[in-house]
């Protein structure tokens, strides 16, 4: 035979929040609470492993051809010219 379970009687269970836990909800909503300060960026190394995300990019033919050509003509390896195509891009963007 099965048995049933009764949920446990709770003396609080129409209890409401308090102004202060309405606050907190409300700033971490908003993006953030005030009790925490925005904890500085770390310095990021360029030259770190590569292990920290991987993307597959699908290409159509032309624009593989065009990433062959280009990293014909550099002297890099396709991932290579995506990695200096990225940074560069960074680069005149700021």
């Amino acid at each position: 035979m099965v048995k049933r379970r009764e949920p446990q009687a709770t003396t609080n269970a129409k209890r409401e929040p308090t102004p202060e836990q309405i606050e907190a909800f409300a700033a971490a909503a908003d993006g953030g609470s005030p009790a925490k300060k925005p904890t500085p960026k770390a310095d990021l190394d360029p030259n770190a492993n590569r292990d920290y995300k991987a993307i597959r990019v699908p290409f159509n033919e032309y624009e593989f051809t065009k990433l062959e050509e280009l990293a014909t003509k550099t002297g890099r390896t396709k991932l290579n010219v995506i990695r200096w195509a990225i940074l560069k891009l960074a680069e005149e963007v700021q």
